[in-house]
């Protein structure tokens, strides 16, 4: 009523109402960002390759979380991504990776691995390994095929893997499974790679939807390789 006497049209007050109630909700589902802290990608790949010449002494879960450690390194996949994930061992020794991207523009992402400089602590090594832990009837299985309970390995079993490794390479507990990639592009742009390279090579969520889906085999494989390079 004391809009009215004071002139204002009812569109008026209404547009402004909903506008304020606009404005709440989106203070309510705003995300909130803080500084976060990136652990360094060469330690986590120097644990990795520390554990090489012990892989058949391995526990399966252990096994399981250097390999993701590895893929999450040297293709910036989310754990989610890997989850759902198959894999293809290719003749030329390249191992490919087919998932879907069900963040933003839904699409299928196919990454392929060819070996690096550093075999022990390229993701061809580690995902060799893990077949080669399996049966002759489990070849075929699904990537995260767990052979005592008959089943595709849960995602919160895979994420113990994953942190089981970050623990054990005395990365601190306050980092996530995220770090990994952060810290993987972090360290590419350290060796030079230009923003839109990044883009590209590891699909950049900040970066252009032309640049961030389109790939390059020979910039990957050159990201790629540069990212052994920590002694």
């Amino acid at each position: 009523m004391l809009f009215r006497i004071q002139s204002f049209q009812q569109k008026g007050i209404n547009e402004f109402t909903l506008k304020q109630m606009m404005k709440k909700l989106q203070n309510a589902t705003r995300k909130k960002r803080k500084e976060e802290s990136i652990c360094k990608l060469d330690i986590q790949l120097r644990f990795i390759q520390g554990k090489y010449g012990y892989i058949e002494q391995f526990g399966v879960q252990e096994n399981m979380g250097s390999v993701i450690s590895s893929i999450i390194a040297f293709a910036t996949l989310s754990l989610t991504e890997i989850h759902r994930a198959k894999a293809t061992r290719n003749e030329d020794s390249s191992w490919q990776l087919d998932t879907a991207v069900w963040n933003g523009d839904n699409y299928d992402l196919t990454v392929t691995f060819r070996p690096v400089s550093n075999e022990q602590i390229c993701p061809t090594t580690w995902l060799a390994s893990c077949f080669a832990r399996r049966g002759i009837n489990d070849q075929t299985k699904p990537l995260w095929w767990r052979e005592s309970r008959s089943k595709i390995t849960s995602y919160e079993h895979i994420s113990k893997a994953v942190h089981m490794v970050m623990k054990g390479a005395d990365v601190q507990a306050k980092n996530s499974v995220t770090s990994i990639r952060q810290s993987s592009i972090t360290k590419s742009i350290d060796q030079g790679a230009s923003y839109q390279e990044v883009d590209r090579a590891f699909r950049h969520k900040e970066g252009t939807g032309t640049v961030a889906v389109h790939y390059d085999m020979n910039l990957n494989d050159r990201l790629r390789e540069r990212l052994t390079n920590f002694e």
